[in-house]
């Protein structure tokens, strides 16, 4: 897996190892990305949340956002928006992420002036949360949840792994709320609640910060503990549709299996668009994709299955920042260039909230992105059953809301029994093999046709306007 969000040989990946360094959550993305498409949401911002980190990314118009601003070796979390010049720089095509230290694992403590703060230390797996009776004996998100009752103490991965809310509630006393003169439940809400700050925070760097309204964004929500926490974060930043797709701990996973094989290449190529000479353009771009179709070949690609992506790297002449424009085919002339020079004005204007269409533009790049298409599994449908939601029914316990002013008497869903089309409404705790999904008192879910809960405000129609 590449950063960039394609796969590679391992023959290739022995020359150029530097394009896997952020591969893991670069599969996260992807995942979000073909599930979005294959359920027509063209435009998504995908929340994958585990252990130790929280990471989110921005889909639109059905493909990730790619970035060549990145950093690696730094003292902060790595990813856009992360502090600058602290490591090293680079330069190859990196899916655009916010990563975050908050999971799962992530400890709350009380600073030296008496704020209680939330990671980004870990308790990890070993010996993880205090409430695994590992050895633990730092309070973490795991414990805080399991105190509010949102994480069921006997169905933790499918029951095999009991938890010991009384370890839980001892830590946070002890270490939160304890120094803070704070009601342990008061402690455990806000340990919740600065997580969630911190991951709405994340939210806004990678749509707000970028020109796009997240409210015109589908939320896909994986990743062991993302659903716990999805609902409060689109409640918060006002996105009306989340999805939280089938085993959301193993989505990332998937996104290995989705993809296509992918090569990147460029050329440096810094003229003024004035001065450009559209011949000398395509000669260059024929050299790039003559380069790439040898690669593919080497790898054993058909030519039908090959797909090539030419794109250019502009900036205002004086800038040292440029902004990738796509070609509309591979082609390029007089009036291509007319076109993406418009695309590059509007495109500033969105990414920095003005444009300078007198100003004098030039090229810096061109580049190419080769792909060789795999086959891809298919989402297998559920089959229809008529059942009530009483089948489903687990068990009925007290869950901590804010807007109840308190604990509520909820009911626990087994996932895997819910019907298509069937519709839960909050409060409801959802709980799978390797995830739980917390639907709060104003929301509800819907199941689809593949599985997929579809959590939206009560209030509201299904959204058909988002994505």
């Amino acid at each position: 897996m590449q950063s960039s969000g394609g796969v590679f040989t391992f023959n290739e990946a022995r020359k150029k190892p530097v394009f896997m360094v952020e591969s893991g959550p670069a599969a996260g993305v992807i995942s979000a990305s073909y599930l979005g498409n294959h359920l027509g949401y063209k435009n998504n911002i995908s929340f994958d949340m585990g252990g130790t980190t929280a990471k989110v990314g921005l889909i639109r118009n059905g493909s990730p956002q790619v970035t060549k601003d990145y950093e690696v070796g730094t003292a902060a979390k790595a990813g856009v928006g992360a502090q600058r010049g602290g490591g090293y720089p680079i330069r190859t095509p990196v899916i655009d992420l916010v990563e975050i230290g908050a999971g799962g694992g992530s400890i709350a403590w009380v600073d030296s002036g008496g704020i209680l703060r939330v990671g980004p230390q870990s308790a990890g797996a070993d010996p993880g949360p205090a409430c695994y009776n590992q050895g633990g004996n730092a309070p973490t998100l795991t414990d805080a949840n399991l105190v509010l009752g949102r994480l069921s103490p006997n169905s933790f991965l499918g029951g095999e792994m009991k938890l010991d809310i009384k370890a839980a509630q001892k830590v946070i006393k002890e270490k939160c709320a304890d120094p803070l003169g704070m009601d342990p439940v008061e402690a455990a809400y806000g340990i919740i609640e600065i997580a969630n700050a911190a991951m709405v925070n994340a939210l806004r760097l990678i749509s707000v910060q970028r020109g796009y309204d997240p409210r015109e964004f589908v939320l896909i929500a994986f990743g062991g503990a993302g659903p716990v926490h999805a609902n409060r974060l689109a409640q918060e930043i006002k996105m009306p549709l989340t999805m939280i797709p089938m085993s959301p701990g193993t989505t990332s996973s998937l996104g290995l299996l989705v993809t296509d094989l992918k090569h990147d290449y460029s050329i440096t190529m810094i003229t003024r668009t004035e001065k450009l000479d559209v011949s000398v353009v395509k000669q260059n771009y024929q050299a790039l994709e003559h380069k790439a179709r040898t690669t593919l070949d080497r790898e054993g690609v058909s030519t039908e299955a090959m797909n090539f992506l030419w794109q250019v790297e502009m900036r205002y002449v004086g800038q040292s920042f440029e902004l990738t424009i796509p070609l509309s085919s591979n082609n390029f002339n007089s009036n291509e260039l007319k076109r993406i020079l418009k695309e590059f004005h509007q495109e500033h204007d969105r990414a920095y909230g003005f444009s300078a269409p007198a100003e004098p533009v030039e090229f810096v790049n061109l580049k190419l992105t080769a792909i060789g298409q795999i086959a891809k599994p298919k989402f297998r449908k559920l089959k229809l059953v008529n059942g009530d939601l009483d089948s489903a029914l687990i068990e009925k316990r007290p869950v901590y809301f804010a807007e109840r002013q308190g604990y509520v008497d909820c009911p626990v869903y087994d996932r895997y029994r819910l019907s298509v089309e069937q519709t839960v409404e909050g409060p409801a705790i959802v709980v799978e093999m390797d995830s739980t999904t917390v639907i709060h008192p104003s929301h509800k879910i819907k199941v689809d046709e593949y599985g997929t809960l579809l959590l939206s405000p009560k209030n509201s129609a299904e959204s058909s306007t988002v994505g």
